[in-house]
């Protein structure tokens, strides 16, 4: 079994384990391309995000490298399975870096139970679905979420094609996507730290990230 399945420790510490020394020098290390969709019932509920992460090219080929390398080849997918359950395991503690809001209150998100992890051309991508704990009436209130690492070790967007997936969506719900405008500050700080350095501010990645709003406001 890959030496990275036997850590009992977060995806950021995995991602650092498996990301080559000396190639990269300013936060952020690893980029993920984001889709994500709003999944709402036939009673107009918001039922939680479906999600797909797409790895970066080098840290895919890294990933992909180990897990080839793992074993017998008839036993690849098994290794995948196998390590789409450790990062299950791993971000369900931390609600796989979604923060929710619906009006003023902070969305309280249920566990992931099932997870894919697959080879998309050259590239590796995690899918799943994230559910909320109480479903929301979406004609009552309105919702936003964020996906980011706080640390801003990896760097989150939605893919600038079909990152936002409107499918199911109601023709009077709007999804819109904001951009985040962090201050040369900011940006400034981010690149001065190395990969063995962290932030002094813990929500560093907050500022880097996009807000996605859904609006179904009656």
């Amino acid at each position: 079994m890959l030496k990275f399945l036997r850590q009992k420790t977060s995806l950021l510490t995995t991602l650092v384990l498996l990301t080559l020394a000396g190639q990269l020098n300013a936060h952020p290390h690893v980029w993920i391309d984001l889709r994500t969709k709003p999944v709402i019932n036939d009673r107009g509920e918001l039922l939680g995000l479906e999600q797909a992460w797409r790895f970066d090219p080098f840290y895919s080929l890294v990933l992909i490298e180990e897990l080839e390398k793992g074993g017998a080849a008839e036993e690849l997918e098994e290794r995948y399975d196998q390590l789409a359950w450790e990062i299950v395991k791993n971000l369900n503690s931390v609600n796989f870096f979604t923060q929710g809001k619906a009006e003023l209150m902070a969305s309280q998100w249920a566990e992931v139970t099932e997870s894919t992890l697959l080879k998309v051309g050259a590239r590796i991508e995690l899918r799943f679905f994230l559910p909320l704990v109480e479903p929301l009436l979406v004609k009552e209130a309105t919702f936003s979420y964020q996906v980011y690492d706080p640390s801003y070790y990896i760097e989150m967007l939605h893919a600038k094609e079909g990152g936002l997936d409107r499918t199911g969506l109601k023709p009077t719900c709007e999804l819109s996507l904001e951009v985040a405008t962090p201050s040369p500050d900011l940006i400034q700080q981010a690149l001065a730290l190395d990969k063995t350095q962290v932030a002094d501010d813990p929500q560093l990645g907050k500022y880097f990230a996009e807000r996605v709003n859904l609006d179904c406001l009656e």
